[in-house]
């Protein structure tokens, strides 16, 4: 069996397999719409309750309309929480119908190419002339990754415009209730108050799942300013210490590479607190002339210097899309380094 034949089948075996959680998928997605339903009309008629004791107060006792309030408040919270994960499941779809073609249009150039070097035998290669490959890897794992960051960006448009807004609606309502609430006012004030408490930390939640997403900071400011955002993120998160360093001239690098960067940090230093169980983090940024060197040390346990990230890609992967170099090392002070040196590409420039 020839190299072209294994790959041919190890591209079948692949897109078996995707269909097969594409399926699953679906059902999981069907689910969720129908959990997703039920909830709104839950919600509806709990709003409904509501309403009708405001037009008339004499028709429901206080508890009634408290249990009607804290219905339609659990029933909303669990909407937007099962909206949420129904974005989150169409965007993995999406991404999964995107491999498969991938995969499929590099299973049916290798099958053409197969079949012509069975029916005549292609001439040998000029010198001057490299000889190119049946797939190029390196442009079918951009493609995978600009998929996943388009995915990113729109659930996180789609996050911020829904979920986030119906917070906040929520926020509003109860101060409307709580003024219009004139039965029982302390065990109102008592009720709302902590409802007003749970959705501004469920905002404060949501807020960090979009930068966790998409910073949308790194398209406005650059790489520099979001890593201090996302670091303060993770010492609030985690209660620890991470010191950030930026030593050099930094300035703005093309958005495919800014994201890239930020990327491959955000893997590596997770990495470091979920895995290694690392309790000090210290990460360095020095910009040369033409590269960026990003250091990344801690304590912790030594990992494998080339692991599956929780994006899903490897270490080397992504810095393989920066053209970078990688080293690892453990130091004999007991930390681990991770070092990284990215050649600079400068930023396109705007035409004002």
């Amino acid at each position: 069996m020839t190299a072209s034949q294994d790959l041919i089948q190890g591209f079948t075996a692949e897109q078996q397999r995707l269909d097969m959680e594409i399926r699953e998928l679906d059902l999981l997605v069907g689910s969720t719409k129908t959990e997703v339903d039920r909830l709104k009309a839950r919600e509806e008629q709990a709003r409904a309750r509501i309403d009708e004791a405001r037009a008339d107060p004499s028709r429901a006792t206080p508890d009634e309309v408290f249990s009607a309030a804290d219905e339609h408040s659990a029933a909303l919270a669990r909407r937007v929480t099962m909206e949420g994960q129904l974005a989150q499941l169409q965007a993995k779809r999406k991404l999964l119908d995107r491999v498969n073609s991938l995969i499929g249009q590099a299973q049916e150039q290798l099958e053409e190419q197969s079949r012509q070097a069975e029916a005549a035998p292609a001439p040998p290669p000029a010198p001057d002339e490299p000889r190119e490959g049946p797939v190029d890897d390196t442009r079918l794992l951009q493609a995978v990754v600009e998929t996943q960051e388009e995915e990113r960006r729109r659930i996180a448009r789609q996050v911020h415009d829904g979920p986030a807004q119906a917070m906040a609606n929520v926020v509003l309502q109860s101060e409307i209730s709580e003024r219009l609430y004139e039965v029982d006012r302390d065990r109102s004030r008592q009720e709302l108050g902590a409802l007003r408490q749970m959705v501004n930390k469920t905002l404060q939640e949501l807020r960090g799942f979009i930068f966790e997403l998409r910073p949308m900071i790194l398209d406005d400011l650059g790489l520099v300013p979001t890593l201090r955002r996302y670091i303060q993120t993770l010492n609030d998160k985690h209660k620890m210490k991470i010191d950030l360093a930026s030593n050099g001239r930094d300035r703005r690098l093309p958005p495919e590479d800014e994201i890239a960067v930020f990327r491959l940090i955000q893997d590596s230093v997770v990495e470091r607190i979920e895995k290694a169980q690392a309790k000090q983090i210290s990460l360095r940024l020095d910009w040369k002339e033409e590269t960026l060197d990003i250091l990344l040390q801690s304590d912790g346990r030594d990992l494998p210097a080339d692991g599956e990230l929780t994006s899903g890609l490897r270490r080397s992967e992504r810095v393989s899309l920066l053209r970078g170099r990688l080293q690892q090392e453990a130091r004999a002070d007991g930390t681990v380094a991770v070092l990284v040196s990215v050649p600079i590409r400068p930023a396109p420039t705007l035409i004002s």
